[in-house]
């Protein structure tokens, strides 16, 4: 298991290495524009439930303008099961990184069913999806906080690929 976790961030190293000049090369003009989210990992503050953490999904975002997106998603869920989120949400770049790449907070109001086989119940839950983007050209990897009702304020920090086009 080891070995293919090695592989994997080898593979992963190898591609950002073989991408990295074409996402300098990439404009800054995002309005318009549409992305494809990759979903993929997830990890879980409350440990005594068995969450999956290999998440893995895509979806569609739409940038309405330099500032505001609107993005839906099919994946697989946690709790084994599928998750179909409908986000509109916003980003706010914080710092430049050089002259192509800039981290950037993000926030959305996110609307999903949730499909949860451990239980065996489905569901719809919404609420504020706060988190941080780093974009560098066409490629934008996010790391979102998945916000929890109960007495811990984060349930799951979930990371995702967003490629525009």
């Amino acid at each position: 298991m080891n070995n293919l976790r090695l592989t994997s961030l080898s593979v992963a190293i190898a591609c950002a290495i073989t991408v990295a000049p074409c996402a300098a090369a990439a404009d800054d003009n995002s309005e318009g524009r549409w992305g494809v989210t990759i979903w993929g990992l997830s990890y879980h503050i409350n440990k005594s439930i068995d969450y999956e953490a290999n998440n893995l999904g895509a979806g569609l975002r739409y940038s309405v303008s330099r500032h505001l997106f609107v993005e839906g998603d099919a994946l697989r869920n946690s709790n084994r099961g599928i998750v179909l989120p409908v986000s509109f949400g916003g980003e706010l770049r914080v710092v430049s990184i050089g002259d192509a790449c800039h981290i950037s907070a993000m926030a959305a109001l996110t609307v999903a069913f949730y499909q949860n086989l451990r239980t065996k119940s489905d569901y719809v839950k919404w609420g504020p999806v706060p988190g941080v983007s780093v974009r560098c050209g066409h490629f934008q990897p996010n790391v979102i906080a998945v916000l929890s009702p109960s007495n811990k304020l984060v349930a799951a920090i979930v990371a995702s690929l967003t490629i525009r086009f």
